[in-house]
């Protein structure tokens, strides 16, 4: 039987049904036999779940003429380029938060293992029911925190001034009874700038992967966003070089900035009176206050250095591990140079790279702050492509202030 049929039999049994229950309503004021009442009441109730089915095939007539409107998915789908339904009852079920009952029955048979069928032979084997997991999997990223070690300042500017030594002081003599008083010569004082440099970028996504995504979609992107502006930042920390961003630690050493320079004594190796040498390259004052700076292979080089006995030079003094070296903290900084090279499993570095830092770096290296990272939504630029955009941009900058306060090792033999 036809829709159209089918549609005609319900509109004439609605029609004798009114016409049943006005005459129903006589018999039952003048009484009527209490089992032919029943068997009038059963009727109805059949008359009733007749018209419930006859109102869900219209429902679904209707999902299907729309259906069939619709443009078909990227994944070239069967069934006229739509969504298979099970597909769509998982969607559903995830929208109604996992509610089961919230589905069709038909629908449950699609994605509930309970309800399905125990085989199915047009796919020659049994239903298998898929959880889907709350737990998002994420790469990790690899910040330098240079930030974390440096000094900051918030300006109110594009750039900061800051008054410096410069290379020449003041001074005075030694005088006996014959001799006056000797001209002391000015002090050379300089003023360092620091600019504020931008950092930006913007990304645009589809409404409809804004309004059907299973999960915080538009969260996630300003969450990776925030951490990509962090790496880039740390990486400028310390190789920028100046040009529309930071001035990097490492940049100011080639630039001759900083001239704490040791060479390693050993032909592309780190041994341990380089880090010893290093450590002393700086003066006593910052000694105290600094810090390790290298990436994490090459922590992983010190690591294996050993006595004449062959036993490690690093142990573990009681129940906790601390990232020290002669009693100052080690900071892994991704950014900066591995070892290239493994023969006979020794560390071997490139000629001319900069493996390990070491200073007080919140005294030598500036970072200033213009606008902090922020984010802004434009839901009307690309509405004519149905697309939302995120603009997202901050204002840094730094570079090294007081260059006697940091000391670099140099592979260069």
């Amino acid at each position: 039987m036809g829709y159209e049929e089918i549609k005609a039999t319900i509109e004439q049994i609605q029609t004798l049904r009114h016409t049943m229950n006005s005459q129903l309503d006589d018999c039952y004021k003048n009484g009527i036999p209490a089992e032919v009442r029943s068997g009038f009441d059963a009727l109805n109730n059949d008359i009733t779940s007749s018209i419930s089915k006859y109102n869900e095939l219209i429902a679904d007539r209707k999902e299907q003429k729309l259906a069939a409107q619709r443009p078909g998915y990227a994944g070239n789908y069967t069934y006229g380029g739509q969504k298979p339904a099970a597909t769509k009852a998982i969607e559903k079920w995830i929208r109604k938060q996992g509610d089961i009952l919230a589905l069709t029955p038909e629908e449950r048979k699609l994605i509930d293992f309970n309800q399905m069928d125990s085989a199915a032979a047009d796919l020659g084997g049994f239903f298998a029911g898929s959880d889907l997991s709350q737990r998002f999997i994420q790469k990790l990223f690899l910040i330098s925190p240079v930030r974390s070690l440096a000094d900051t300042q918030i300006i109110g500017g594009e750039k900061l001034l800051l008054p410096s030594e410069g290379a020449t002081d003041t001074n005075i003599f030694w005088s006996d009874e014959q001799t006056g008083f000797v001209a002391s010569p000015d002090p050379n004082l300089g003023m360092i700038e620091i600019f504020a440099r931008e950092l930006n970028g913007y990304l645009k996504l589809s409404r409809q992967n804004l309004e059907d995504s299973v999960f915080d979609i538009e969260g996630y992107i300003l969450k990776r966003l925030t951490r990509q502006f962090a790496q880039k930042e740390g990486q400028a920390f310390l190789t920028g070089d100046g040009v529309a961003r930071p001035e990097g630690i490492l940049t100011s050493v080639a630039a001759g900035v900083i001239t704490q320079v040791i060479n390693n004594s050993s032909a592309g190796l780190i041994k341990a009176p380089d880090i010893i040498n290093l450590m002393h390259a700086t003066k006593s004052g910052y000694r105290p206050t600094g810090t390790w700076m290298m990436s994490n292979n090459t922590i992983g080089a010190l690591r294996l250095f050993t006595d004449s006995q062959a036993r490690p030079l690093w142990t573990m003094f009681g129940d906790v591990f601390r990232e020290t070296l002669f009693g100052r903290p080690i900071v892994e900084m991704p950014d900066m140079v591995n070892p290239s090279s493994y023969p006979a499993g020794v560390p071997t570095y490139t000629v001319g790279g900069y493996p390990i830092i070491f200073g007080d770096i919140a005294q030598g290296y500036q970072i200033v702050d213009r606008v902090g990272l922020t984010f802004q939504t434009l839901k009307e630029l690309y509405a004519i492509q149905n697309q939302v955009a995120y603009l997202a941009r901050m204002r840094v900058g730094g570079k090294v202030v007081l260059p006697e306060a940091i000391a670099v090792l140099k592979i260069n033999s």
